[in-house]
Order: C-alpha cells, then sequence, then structure tokens
C-alpha cells in the first residue's frame, strides 16, 4: 500500500459502494446525485457516446446523498434514484461500470455537492490505492452536464502527453431550452468568469484557472497531496483547486468541452444556479470587477521581485509609489508580516518569487478586490468591463454589438 495514500485514507472515512467489477481502472469519474431526475440519462447517454471512442477502462462512481432531517419526499425521491442507477449499471456494463454509492443522513452542517464530491473522490483514492495506481485520473462532473463526444479521449491523452498533476476543461453553458431572459442571464454569467481569468492572468497571477466543479481532472496522488476534497456546501472546487495549482505541472485542456446546466437552482448559496435565478429575477447587468483593480493589482505584481529581503522602511517606501487603493489593502492586511515570514525561509530570489503567491494567493486576491470595491471601487456591468480589457490590451472591439458577441470572443481568445 502506497504510504502517502494509507495516511490520507486513515484519516478519511471511504463510503462503501454497489460495486462488484473489481478490475483496474484507468479513469473515475466522481459525480454527486441530488434530485437530478430530468438531467440523470442525458448524461449517461453523453457518457456513452464519448466512452465509445476511447479505448480505455472507466468507471462512474455516482453519489447519491440527502441531508439529515430531509423531507420524506426527498428521502424517497434519491431511494429510487440509487435503484434506478443500479439497473443502469447493467445496461452500460458494456461501456463502463458504475458504482452507486448511498450517502444518506448526511449531517446538516457540511451536506451537499461538496461532500459528496468528497465521498467519491474519496472512494476513488480507495480504489486506486488497492490497483496501486497513484497516478490513476480522477474526473469531476456534476450530473446535469453533457459532455463532447471526445471528452475521455482528450482527458487520456492530455495526461498521457506529460507528467501533470491535473487540469481545468475547457466549458460552455447549455443553452438549448431556455428562454431569451435566462440566456441573456447565463451568457452574462458565463463571460464574468471569463473575464475574471483574463483579467487575474494580464495582471501576472499565476493560479488563475476556472475553478468549476464539473471541468477538471486530477491523479489521485495529485488529490490526495492536496489533501483532499473539503466538505463545503458551495465552492469546494476553488477550495480544492487552489491547494492543487500550486502543486505545479497543472495545465488547461481546450480542445474537448464540458457542458454544464444552465438550469435556476438555489440549493447553494452562489455559483450558476443562484446566480442565474437571481438575474432573472431583477433582470439586471451582472456586476462584476471593474478593471481598474487589475490594473493597480498588476502593478504591485510587476514589483514583486523588490519585496525581496526587504525590511520594514524599505517595504514603505515600495508600496507608498503604488496606486493608494492596493496600497490601503497592504496596509490593512498584515503583509508585511506574511512577507516577513516568507523572507526568512528564502535563500534566494527564485525561490522568494515562487513563495510569493503563497501569501498573494487565489484567496488574497478575492480579499483585495473585496476591499477596494468596498472602498474605492465601484462593480460595473460585465459587458462594459469585458470591452475595458479588450480595449486595454489593443485587441479590436468593433463588431462586439451583444453578450454573446462578446461571450464568443472570449471564448476563443481563452484558448488561443
Amino acid at each position: 500500500m502506497n504510504k502517502l495514500f494509507q495516511k490520507y485514507l486513515s484519516k478519511h472515512e471511504v463510503y462503501n459502494s454497489s460495486e462488484q467489477d473489481l478490475d483496474k481502472k484507468d479513469i473515475r469519474v466522481v459525480i454527486p446525485v441530488f434530485l437530478e431526475q430530468d438531467y440523470i440519462d442525458s448524461l449517461l447517454e453523453s457518457i456513452v457516446i464519448s466512452a465509445t471512442k476511447c479505448d480505455v477502462a472507466i468507471q462512474l462512481v455516482l453519489v447519491v446523498n440527502y441531508a439529515e432531517g430531509s423531507s420524506p419526499e426527498v428521502m424517497e425521491s434519491q431511494h429510487r434514484m440509487y435503484n434506478y442507477l443500479l439497473k443502469k449499471k447493467e445496461e452500460y456494463s458494456c461501456y463502463f461500470s458504475i458504482a452507486v454509492i448511498q450517502a444518506y443522513n448526511l449531517k446538516k452542517k457540511h451536506a451537499g455537492a461538496g461532500w459528496a464530491r468528497k465521498i467519491g473522490m474519496d472512494y476513488a483514492v480507495f480504489r486506486y490505492n488497492e490497483e496501486q495506481n497513484p497516478k490513476g485520473i480522477i474526473l469531476s462532473l456534476d450530473a446535469d452536464c453533457k459532455v463532447k463526444s471526445d471528452y475521455f479521449n482528450a482527458v487520456w491523452k492530455k495526461f498521457n502527453e506529460e507528467p501533470i498533476n491535473g487540469f481545468t476543461i475547457q466549458f460552455q453553458h447549455e443553452m438549448v431550452g431556455v428562454n431569451e431572459i435566462q440566456k441573456e442571464a447565463i451568457l452574462q454569467y458565463e463571460l464574468h468568469l471569463r473575464y475574471y481569468l483574463k483579467a487575474l492572468r494580464w495582471a501576472g497571477h499565476p493560479y488563475a484557472f476556472h475553478t468549476v466543479g464539473s471541468c477538471f481532472a486530477v491523479t489521485a496522488e495529485a488529490y490526495v497531496r492536496a489533501g483532499g476534497m473539503p466538505r463545503k456546501q458551495a465552492g469546494e472546487d476553488f477550495y480544492f483547486l487552489q491547494k492543487v495549482i500550486p502543486l505545479g505541472r497543472f495545465k488547461e485542456l481546450n480542445n474537448t468541452c464540458v457542458y454544464p446546466s444552465s438550469r435556476i437552482s438555489n440549493r447553494v448559496p452562489f455559483g450558476t444556479g443562484p446566480t442565474v435565478s437571481k438575474l432573472m429575477k431583477n433582470q439586471n447587468d451582472y456586476l462584476t470587477y471593474n478593471l481598474q483593480a487589475f490594473v493597480d493589482l498588476k502593478e504591485m505584481l510587476d514589483e514583486k521581485e523588490k519585496f525581496f529581503k526587504v525590511d520594514e522602511e524599505q517595504y514603505a517606501d515600495l508600496i507608498n509609489n503604488l496606486s493608494g487603493r492596493i496600497r490601503s489593502f497592504l496596509l490593512n492586511s498584515n503583509f508585511y508580516q506574511e512577507l516577513s515570514n516568507i523572507n526568512n525561509n528564502c535563500a534566494s530570489l527564485d525561490a522568494f518569487k515562487k513563495r510569493f503567491f503563497e501569501v498573494f494567493d487565489a484567496f488574497k486576491v478575492v480579499k483585495y478586490l473585496n476591499y477596494v470595491h468596498v472602498h474605492f471601487l465601484e462593480k460595473i456591468a460585465v459587458f462594459d468591463a469585458a470591452l475595458d480589457l479588450i480595449d486595454l490590451q489593443e485587441k479590436e472591439s468593433d463588431d462586439l454589438m451583444d453578450t454573446l458577441d462578446l461571450l464568443t470572443y472570449y471564448r476563443k481568445w481563452e484558448i488561443e
């Protein structure tokens, strides 16, 4: 047994599954399942199409879950889903195997997609450890997604091209069957995600990646090294990936696609569902971070090497040359102490430049952006912000007349 895996598994409960097929697997796909009767068949059918085009051993790990205190209707629905998926095991056995996990009566404090995802991924780690395959692939999907027909082939090829710990996967929200108001809402939300990514990369932050729960893959070893998925009701994908990305060898997979649902949902406090619901209710523009915040951030990140081995007086001189907005944040976030801690443990500039982003990580970026938008800047319509970023980089934007045009531009721009 791998010692690293053994240590991890000794601290995390592994749920039993319905699995009978104990053959080794190349890819395990973890999918939380909660009230997904209207979506699960479409997902399975798209996976079948992709699986037939890829000659690898695939297993779906389906985590049927509900929280303690759930209504009798929810519990009964989930029990029916469990039995339905057991039948699907036989129907799809020639394409892939299915392991169905019952995760019932989860503590209400943590119950949700995050914990269900963790249960499935911990199970995948357990099985890969049994198979002595630390590089086994763990894919994360949602039950209301669809995948492109070359999905598994692209994933398998990417992991075999070079040694990597994981990657994000390109996505486009599904637009079939939505009315114009809902369509505009999801277009704006996806545009916000892509604007944020491009703006943060332009500012020079190395950990700028999408963090969409249905659109990433990691090796079992990277999953364990990162400490596993947190038991969060929402945002678990962001928290987890911010532990994986700094491990290095993290990439993007842009030559296939996942199609997340655009459905309205308030099951989690933030994310696609509640954002679309709120935008549709108010019919307002989606407000995103002002581009000026990224301009200020870039100014500071471009100067990061100058923070190496500085004393407090030198630090004060350096930040006095920055804009007042980011200077205020640095002064009020105890950043000098954090810098001192890494400076005391870095003998070289190269080591410092890497560790700099351990303290000014993606969490710090979010805190900075929220701070300056409370005290100095106003959020602006995502359409305007996205155009501002294009203009800042001196790209042509005259033909971009509506949200779909702009989002299409960003989708292409992102994979250049």
